[in-house]
Order: structure tokens, then C-alpha cells, then sequence
């Protein structure tokens, strides 16, 4: 079989790889979601359809389009509705569902099969997805991530222009630009790390036996969860492989035909 095309449109940026054996291969990154970046990505390729998420709905929209139009097999959606039968939801999700991204680091999560357990995504947002010690979803946190910070202050402050991270945050800074580090990324790390343990000592119960770090910013949370002993994986790919993976499994290849009518 030709390798399959995954895709997740952030708010930021969207990447896509292919999927093949288990492995993620010809990753590339667009500013947010482009048909015109796409359709050169693929020039040339083969390959047998298509697993996407997206938090972007005018990104899903011209993934569609650009789907009916030039795109070959399935196009499968990994969203919370196929995913909520897999990792039983016991939140009770009133106006939203957990976005896509997350579902489909659940649902990895979950197929792992070390409980309990965490994905830490770090993006525009930073986000964690929680499987009790019965591998059962309940629920997380979302936080304003680094460049969300960073372009805040940027906004709402007439002096505090620096948006790149430009220095490894230390406790403190003794200039602007590095203050800025250690408001931003110090003080993220350092809730981050309260957070996870309070988790396991006020909710859980017991330690955490997975703490996967995903997403573009992850490796300076997965360094300090490593200084504290945690058992953190860092894995850029870990949303990209979900996708991957769901496709070729059977129940969830059901739940695609059934909830998104998809034809294999």
C-alpha cells in the first residue's frame, strides 16, 4: 500500500508528513493551512488518502475543497466524536468538544497503554490530556503558550516588544529580553511541573507512568521534567502518529465509515 498523507492544522502552523510502517516520514511545516503549499507538497507523490485534524474550521474547510479536487482515496477526520468511543469521555462537554489535536493525542495515549498518563502539547497553546489509572479520559488544561504570551505583551505594553525567544529562561532575567524568558517560559515550566504533580498527588492518586512532550516548544518541558525524574518521552510527532495509526486500526476504521460515511 502507498504511504498515507497526515495532516494537523494548528492555529499556528500545520504540519505534514507521511505515514507509513508505523513511522513518520517527509515532515514539512506551512504557516497555517495553504492549498497552494499543499498541492506542492504532494507533487509527484503517491499515496492512499487521508487522516487530518484541524482546530482551524476555515483550515478543514480548504482542506475539503482541495480534497474534492485533487485528492485521491479516503479522507478521514480524527476528531472527538470518533474518538470518544475508544477513550470513554467522562467530562461533560457542554458548547465544545476537546479539539482534534487533543483527541488524537488521547486516543495514542490510550493505545500505549501505560496509565495513568499525560500528552503535554505545546503550541500556540499549551495543552494536557489526562487518562486516569484506568486509561479512561478526564480532561486536562489549556493555557496561552509562549508565542501567545509573548505577542500579549507585545500588544499591551508600550516597552515590551521582544516576540522571538532569543535566551533559555533562567529563574529570573536581568534585562528586558531576558525577563521576558524567564516570565514566559520559566514560569509556563515551573506551573507545568507544579500542575503534573499535584495531578498525581490530589486527583490520581499515584505517579504519572507516561508524560509524553509534544508539539514545536516541548523539548525545554520535557528537560525539566526530566530534572525531577518523570518519566517524559519527548516525541515531536506523537499527534502525527495518532492519525497515522488510527487509520489502520480496525475498530476506528469502522467509526470512520459509520460517523463520517468514509469509503475505504
Amino acid at each position: 500500500m502507498d504511504p498515507l498523507l497526515v495532516i494537523d492544522i494548528g492555529n499556528t502552523r500545520t504540519a505534514c508528513a507521511f505515514f507509513a510502517d508505523g513511522k513518520i516520514s517527509d515532515l514539512d511545516h506551512f504557516d497555517r493551512f495553504s492549498q497552494r503549499k499543499l498541492k506542492a507538497f504532494l507533487k509527484g507523490r503517491k499515496f492512499y488518502g487521508c487522516v487530518f485534524a484541524s482546530v482551524v474550521p476555515s483550515g478543514s474547510d480548504s482542506l475539503c475543497g482541495f480534497w474534492h479536487d485533487y485528492g485521491v482515496g479516503p479522507l478521514c477526520r480524527l476528531n472527538w466524536t470518533v474518538v470518544s468511543k475508544e477513550v470513554k469521555n467522562k467530562i461533560r462537554v457542554l458548547d465544545m468538544e476537546p479539539g482534534d489535536d487533543r483527541a488524537a493525542n488521547a486516543y495514542l495515549l490510550r493505545r500505549q497503554g501505560l496509565f495513568p498518563a499525560v500528552s503535554v502539547d505545546v503550541g500556540t497553546a499549551l495543552t494536557t490530556e489526562v487518562l486516569d489509572k484506568n486509561g479512561v479520559f478526564i480532561g486536562g488544561l489549556i493555557a496561552p503558550g509562549e508565542i501567545l504570551q509573548r505577542l500579549s505583551l507585545r500588544i499591551h505594553t508600550a516597552q515590551l516588544k521582544d516576540l522571538r525567544k532569543k535566551k533559555t529562561p533562567g529563574l529570573f532575567g536581568s534585562c528586558s529580553e531576558t525577563a521576558i524568558s524567564a516570565g514566559v517560559e520559566g514560569l509556563l515550566s515551573l506551573g507545568l511541573m507544579s500542575w503534573l504533580s499535584k495531578m498525581e498527588k490530589e486527583v490520581l492518586g499515584e505517579r504519572f507512568k507516561s508524560i509524553v512532550f509534544t508539539g514545536g516548544g516541548a523539548e525545554l518541558y520535557y528537560k525539566e521534567a526530566k530534572k525531577l525524574s518523570l518519566p517524559a518521552v519527548l516525541d515531536p510527532d506523537f499527534t502525527l502518529k495518532a492519525l497515522g495509526l488510527s487509520f489502520f486500526d480496525g475498530e476506528m476504521r469502522k467509526l470512520y465509515e459509520k460517523k463520517q460515511n468514509v469509503r475505504f
